[in-house]
C-alpha cells in the first residue's frame, strides 16, 4: 500500500459520513501566548525546546504576532496611521524590544508544540478550527522585490486598516477587499538539516503562504522529529495567490488548531491540504516550472491512490479539469498547487465529522 493510500485511509477512519465540518467546535484544551519566552524569530529548529506538550486530538488556541511593524518603536510606527499606543499589542512592544536587544530578524513563530506519540514516519493532521484578528489593521510593504522587482524603486510600509463589522480591508481609497485570514507558516521541525531559515518552505511545511488554509481547512504534514515540534506564525489577514510583491497584509492573528497524529502514514509525503469542497496537492521547487511539474506529478499520484484512476486517466484529468495555480512565487522555494474538486467523485469522502 502506498504512503498516500495509508494517509487517506487513516484520515477517513477518523470521520463518519458528512462532507462539511461539524458545526460545534471543541473548546481549547490549551492556550499558548505569544510571549518573548514562547517565540523564536527567523528559524525552525529540531533543537528548540517545546513550550507546550499536548496529546493527539487536543485543541490549542495560539496567539501569534506578525513581523509587520515590529520595528525599534512599533508605537511610533503604527502611530503614523493614527493608531493609538494602547491599540498596539503588548506582545508586539515586548518582542520588538527583545528583537533590538538580541539582534533577532525574520518571521515571529510561536512554539514549538510537542505532540505526544508523534514519531518520524507519522503524519500530523492540523485542523484549522478558527482564526481571530487580534487587531483591526495590518501592514503590506511592497518595494523593489517580488516577482516584478522593477515596478517600484523604494520600499514603503503601508498600514492598512480593517472594517471588522463588514469584514473588509480598506486597501486604498474607494477600494475594499474581503478579509480572508490564514497562517502563512505552519510547520513541524525539519529532519536534516535540523535547523532551517523560516523563509523557504519544504517538506516540513513552513512558509507555504497558501491562502486556502482558512478556517475550516486542514493541513497534513509529515512528522520528521519526535513530538513533531509544531510552530506557527507569519499570520496574514489577506493575500492573493502568488503573494507577488513578497508579502501579504501581515497582521497578528489567533488561530485555534486541533492536532491529530496518524501513525505510520507520513513517510515520503509532502504537505497537502483539503477543505469540505476540494483537495489541494502541492509541489515545490526553486524553479516555478519544476514546482508545477511536481504539483502535477503529486496530483496524479493522489488521484491514482484516492480513486483508483490509472496514471493515464489521472494525467488526463489534470489537463481537462484540475486547476493549477501559484500559492507563492517569492519565498526561495516556490509553491504550486492543484485543486481537485470533491464533487467530481460519486464516492464521497468523510470530512471533520469526529
Amino acid at each position: 500500500m502506498t504512503a498516500i493510500c495509508r494517509v487517506l485511509l487513516a484520515t477517513a477512519a477518523l470521520a463518519l459520513t458528512s462532507m462539511a465540518p461539524a458545526a460545534a467546535q471543541p473548546k481549547p484544551d490549551h492556550v499558548l501566548r505569544s510571549t518573548v519566552e514562547n517565540v523564536k524569530r527567523g528559524f525552525i529548529s529540531a533543537d528548540t525546546p517545546p513550550v507546550l506538550k499536548i496529546k493527539s486530538g487536543q485543541v490549542v488556541r495560539i496567539d501569534t504576532i506578525s513581523h509587520g511593524g515590529v520595528t525599534e518603536d512599533p508605537v511610533a510606527f503604527f502611530g503614523q496611521a493614527g493608531i493609538r499606543p494602547e491599540e498596539v499589542l503588548d506582545d508586539v512592544k515586548a518582542i520588538a524590544k527583545a528583537t533590538v536587544q538580541n539582534g533577532w530578524a525574520g518571521h515571529i513563530l510561536t512554539g514549538p508544540i510537542f505532540v505526544e506519540g508523534a514519531e518520524p514516519g507519522d503524519m500530523l493532521e492540523v485542523r484549522i478550527l478558527k482564526l481571530e484578528h487580534r487587531v483591526p489593521y495590518g501592514v503590506n510593504s511592497p518595494g523593489p522585490g517580488g516577482v516584478a522587482p522593477t515596478i517600484l524603486k523604494e520600499r514603503s510600509a503601508r498600514i492598512i486598516k480593517f472594517d471588522m463589522k463588514r469584514n473588509v480591508a480598506l486597501n486604498a481609497p474607494g477600494v475594499e477587499t474581503p478579509l480572508k485570514p490564514f497562517m502563512g507558516i505552519m510547520a513541524v521541525a525539519p529532519g536534516e538539516p535540523r535547523k532551517v531559515g523560516s523563509r523557504a518552505p519544504g517538506e516540513f511545511g513552513g512558509n507555504l503562504d497558501f491562502a486556502k488554509l482558512v478556517a475550516g481547512s486542514t493541513l497534513y504534514l509529515p512528522v520528521l522529529q519526535p513530538g513533531a515540534l509544531f510552530v506557527t506564525g507569519d499570520s496574514h489577514a489577506q493575500q492573493g495567490d502568488g503573494e507577488v510583491s513578497g508579502n501579504a497584509i501581515e497582521a497578528s492573528l489567533t488561530p485555534t488548531l486541533q492536532f491529530i497524529v496518524h501513525k505510520g502514514v507520513g513517510k515520503g509525503m509532502i504537505p497537502w491540504a483539503e477543505d469540505a469542497e476540494n483537495y489541494y496537492i502541492m509541489g515545490m521547487d526553486l524553479d516555478l516550472d519544476v514546482a508545477l511539474r511536481r504539483a502535477v506529478e503529486e496530483t496524479v499520484k493522489f488521484l491514482v491512490a484516492k480513486k483508483g484512476l490509472t496514471p493515464l486517466e489521472a494525467y488526463s484529468l489534470c489537463s481537462t479539469a484540475v486547476d493549477f495555480a501559484v500559492a507563492e512565487a517569492v519565498d526561495e522555494n516556490l509553491v504550486m498547487y492543484g485543486k481537485v474538486s470533491k464533487s467530481w467523485f460519486k464516492a464521497k469522502t468523510p470530512y471533520w465529522t469526529k
